[in-house]
């Protein structure tokens, strides 16, 4: 049986390369313009053709499958080249070279140890010349692209790349190889040709040498030794072989490997379906190269995948996601300095992991240590957490992958004052500075501070009932100028500077009235409506501008919040605790 598999197998490869009767000839001296009508040499069933086809703004010179509504290009000449623009030149010349011809230069296109007879476009979509004995001196099936048709074949070290993109066909970010150890394999294009960086291999194991990728006519797709004999299958074949039925074979833009069914009408091909595909659907994120640096892969419903950024990355070409992700700020020299890891905060993502390279690896550690372990180090951007160990990579991170069936933690470093930066630019940089020195010099000027920052409308507040607070409240709840001499009293001659800002320095003062008191009374007894009588406000504003207030007159310095701190409870950005009983600190 074996004998017999064999002896078909050769009479396919050979008769493909010098049957004439499917083939239209092409004479010496035959010439193709970009803009001739056509542009193309045709095969004898109208189903392939090679010649000019459309690439950008100009034109390559290739072999497709006709078809509606598009054509598939299968093979493509100078692949890396520019497109060639029009006006150029597709020629076979009177001494039996095929050329492109421009008006400054000529390039070859197929190169050959003798000259040409004739040219041949046959029906398997193989372009052939012939010598004077009518041999094959030179054939596109010796020199696939990305695509594999029947009867054609991947031999010992030769390299299938995936094209950039469905509309350039230029080498793009994946190759297949058929190693010289048997394996066929995938790889991103730019890695080094070693088991780390595959991500398919067909997982050969008999190590014989001189094997090749062979594609039958019934779309069986499997490897064979040098004597032709199958060593290893890949698909099962034995499908339909008529005139009607087309098969290849693609290395798509993706980096994975698809067997495709075509079927044939009158006008080419009416549609295809994928029969066979190396990496399953759900499995597209485990293609190392699918989502850019710095990114992570993550499955977007059944069919699609999704390339994302982790917290504190932004995508380098928001409009190309694969194409990867930049951090969006950079490390200071003042993270080496004392207490700077105030400027950080640590983000989660479960279940993601990039490639591993690190530079540094605790164990046995917990998480919590794993992410404290990365704060704390000015160059650590991420830890990746699993089995009591904590790898911290370097930068760029490669090969991100979100995979629940291997639970993990990733820790990811993020700097606090970029939504600092984002207050400030929403707020106004001259109110929140403001709002700042008003929160240091008074707790009633505080209040009212706080109200005109949300509000933007109301500038003083209602004079209260003796029934609702009592009356010496009434004097301190309305804003109060100060002349410079009532300043320099109260800050004893401008003493002690606590902060400054765009607006100005700030000093510690005191104020000898006891209406912060009250209002700190009416916030401990749950009563803040009474401050602003009928005036309606944002009481959840209030209370938290009141509580804030209360936490910088604190009479002990070290339970008071640093300016940052204070900015970031104003926004929000971290929760504002209860204070503690104002006592003698309400007159500050």
């Amino acid at each position: 049986m074996a004998t017999v598999f064999f002896l078909i197998s050769i009479y396919l490869f050979f008769s493909a390369e010098t049957s004439q009767s499917l083939q239209s000839n092409i004479t010496k001296g035959s010439t193709l313009f970009t803009n001739s009508t056509p542009n193309f040499w045709l095969s004898p069933s109208g189903y392939f053709a090679f010649g000019f086809y459309p690439s950008g703004n100009g034109f390559k010179v290739g072999t497709w499958l006709i078809g509606r509504p598009r054509n598939t290009v299968v093979w493509t000449a100078l692949r890396d080249e520019p497109a060639l623009l029009p006006g150029v030149s597709l020629v076979f010349t009177t001494d039996g070279r095929l050329l492109v011809q421009n008006f400054t230069q000529v390039q070859l296109i197929a190169e050959t140890n003798q000259k040409a007879q004739v040219a041949a476009m046959h029906d398997s979509g193989n372009f052939l010349l012939y010598g004077t004995n009518m041999e094959v001196v030179w054939a596109t099936f010796r020199f696939p692209t990305n695509t594999l048709l029947v009867t054609q074949e991947l031999g010992p070290e030769k390299i299938l790349y995936s094209s950039k993109s469905d509309t350039d066909d230029s080498a793009g970010d994946f190759k297949l190889l058929m190693q010289g150890d048997g394996n066929l394999v995938a790889y991103q294009s730019k890695s080094l040709q070693v088991v780390k960086y595959s991500y398919w291999s067909s997982q050969s194991k008999s190590n014989t040498r001189g094997v090749s990728l062979t594609f039958a006519a019934d779309s069986r797709l499997y490897l064979a030794n040098a004597t032709g004999f199958s060593i290893r299958n890949l698909t099962g074949g034995t499908l339909p072989v008529n005139k009607t039925t087309l098969y290849r074979v693609t290395f798509d833009v993706d980096g994975v490997l698809r067997l495709y069914q075509h079927q044939m009408g009158t006008d080419g091909s009416l549609n295809s379906i994928v029969l066979w595909s190396a990496i399953n659907r759900e499995d597209r994120c485990s293609v190392k190269g699918a989502c850019g640096l710095n990114s992570y892969c993550d499955r977007n419903g059944a069919d699609n995948i999704a390339c994302l950024c982790p917290p504190g990355f932004d995508f380098a070409d928001p409009n190309q996601p694969n194409k990867g992700c930049k951090l969006n700020s950079s490390v200071d020299n003042d993270c080496f300095l004392k207490g700077a890891n105030d400027d950080y905060m640590i983000s989660t993502l479960e279940n993601t992991i990039w490639e591993r390279d690190e530079y540094e690896v605790l164990t046995p550690v917990s998480e919590e240590a794993c992410s404290k372990a990365c704060l704390e180090d000015c160059y650590c951007v991420v830890a990746m957490f699993k089995d009591q160990v904590c790898f911290k990579p370097k930068l760029p991170l490669r090969n991100g992958i979100k995979n629940s069936s291997s639970p993990s933690t990733s820790f990811v470093k993020v700097r606090i004052t970029n939504a600092k930066n984002i207050i400030t630019k929403k707020l106004g940089k001259e109110l929140l500075i403001t709002g700042v020195v008003l929160i240091a010099f008074s707790l009633v000027i505080l209040a009212s501070s706080g109200y005109l920052i949300y509000t933007h409308q109301i500038w003083g507040l209602k004079v209260m009932t003796s029934q609702d607070c009592p009356p010496d409240v009434l004097r301190d709840i309305n804003l109060t100028s100060f002349s410079y001499d009532q300043l320099a009293v109260a800050t004893n001659d401008f003493m002690e500077e606590i902060g400054k800002g765009a607006s100005g320095r700030v000093y510690k003062g005191s104020v000898p009235e006891n209406g912060g008191k009250e209002i700190a009374g009416c916030y401990g007894a749950g009563e803040l409506k009474k401050v602003v009588g009928e005036v309606e406000v944002n009481l959840e504003e209030l209370e938290k501008m009141v509580k804030i207030g209360l936490w910088c007159v604190q009479t002990e310095i070290d339970l008071r919040p640093t300016m940052k701190q204070v900015i970031l409870m104003m926004d929000g950005t971290i929760v504002t605790p209860p204070p503690p009983p104002p006592n003698s600190a309400a007159n500050n």
